[in-house]
């Protein structure tokens, strides 16, 4: 063949194409945490807006009413219920439940909201309760005639840049379920405040998974608040703020120091996926296991079930990995050896997500992958003084945020190809 002269300009083209595309699925994972950070700005300054609620919330809650969370979804409940740095006395609306003027709900919807959600709120608005509403508001105006009933409505839509939705079919869940999770923690950071100014500390779980955690947590079951005294009034917004501050620390980290990670990991399990090989994924409990199938997933994970606490089943990896599948663990603390040592057994790829414990942990099998999510030991993030632990969580916020950033990383690297 002849020299073509428009071979050299083509073929630079489409390498130049090709460059740029590898920056889009690297650089996912950084606009991706942006838009997230640009969240967190937006609730910090709603932040003034939730210290009045917080302060209804808080009387009512003194004068013997109880505080409830409801959702149609169960992902939100349950990252409130039972959870490390979360209240001792919330309860969740169920069909026992007999709500009255006393009592507070927190109610959280995602993306538009539909005739459950709106059942499930009118039910709530009929009992009398005060209801704080968490979610995004939509355009149309039946549904905000019965939004606007609620007793303090915080709407978590924020502008999302294409790039963050395009890779989830234009799906808003991956962004907006975690706004309304940092709305959960920030309210919540604002209730405890307003009950320590009415002399009252309400009594917070401590995640069970540290050292003494279940006997501390067993000392307070079924007591609302610790005795008088214990802790001296906070100002308001204090505790929200420090909250902000620290998770946007992790996300800022994550975005900085572990985006190229989560970037060759998308490329690693595109690869996987383009040769007929599978992803399995392990995710830890609250919010992070429901992540797999939410709007917006393309469902490129099989879930893999947990045998206890942090560890996946070995017996369900040994009947799964095939050599070239990737096994993903979306942990906790802990470095589950055994699930390592069957995956290289099958011949089968690791990544690791977990936060690790105070002591560094060594020995094999290791990961063949490390993404660090930045959260610490203990996963709570505000001391409050005088108080025995920390209190809100940071790990199913962050641990979810690194489920969608792989997922949507992978989006781009398969449509590259």
């Amino acid at each position: 063949m002849g020299y073509n002269e428009q071979a050299v300009p083509v073929f630079s083209h489409l390498q130049n194409m090709r460059q740029m595309d590898q920056r889009a699925v690297r650089d996912f994972g950084c606009t991706y945490f942006d838009a997230l950070l640009a969240g967190m700005q937006r609730a910090q300054e709603n932040l003034s807006e939730l210290a009045g609620a917080a302060e209804t919330v808080a009387r009512l809650l003194v004068e013997g009413g109880d505080l409830y969370i409801a959702s149609v979804r169960p992902d939100f409940v349950s990252e409130g219920m039972t959870r490390s740095g979360g209240f001792m006395l919330l309860k969740e609306v169920g069909t026992s439940a007999k709500l009255s003027s006393r009592d507070a709900v927190i109610f959280s919807w995602t993306n538009n909201v539909e005739a459950e959600d709106i059942e499930l709120l009118n039910q709530l608005l009929a009992t009398g309760a005060f209801v704080f509403g968490i979610g995004p508001v939509p355009q149309g105006e039946k549904v905000k005639d019965v939004l606007f009933r609620i007793s303090h409505l915080l709407d978590s839509s924020c502008p999302l840049p294409a790039a963050v939705t395009e890779p989830f079919k234009e799906e808003t869940y991956p962004a907006i379920s975690l706004q309304n999770l940092v709305f959960l923690w920030i309210f919540s950071a604002e209730v405890v405040s307003a009950l320590t100014r009415l002399g009252y500390m309400p009594t917070m779980y401590q995640s069970v998974l540290v050292a003494g955690a279940p006997q501390r947590n067993a000392r307070f079951k079924g007591l609302h608040y610790h005795e008088k005294g214990t802790v001296l009034p906070v100002p308001a917004l204090q505790l929200g703020k420090s909250y902000l501050d620290k998770l946007a620390s992790c996300f800022r980290s994550l975005r900085d120091e572990d985006s190229s990670v989560i970037g060759e990991v998308a490329r690693v399990g595109a690869r996987t996926l383009r040769d007929g090989h599978d992803i399995y994924a392990f995710l830890i409990g609250h919010f992070p296991v429901y992540q797999h199938g939410a709007p917006g997933d393309p469902a490129f994970m099989h879930r893999i079930d947990g045998s206890k606490p942090e560890m996946p089943s070995a017996s369900q990896l040994e009947e799964k990995l095939k050599p070239g599948d990737l096994f993903v663990m979306f942990g906790y603390y802990h470095r589950p050896r055994e699930a390592y040592e069957v995956a290289q057994r099958r011949g089968a790829r690791t990544v690791e997500v977990i936060a690790g414990t105070d002591e560094p942990e060594f020995g094999e099998p290791m990961p063949d992958y490390v993404i660090r999510p930045w959260w610490p030991y203990g996963d709570s993030l505000v001391a409050i003084p005088g108080y025995d632990v920390k209190i809100l969580p940071s790990s199913g916020i962050v641990q979810a945020a690194i489920y969608w950033a792989v997922v949507g990383s992978i989006v781009l690297e398969l449509d590259m190809n």
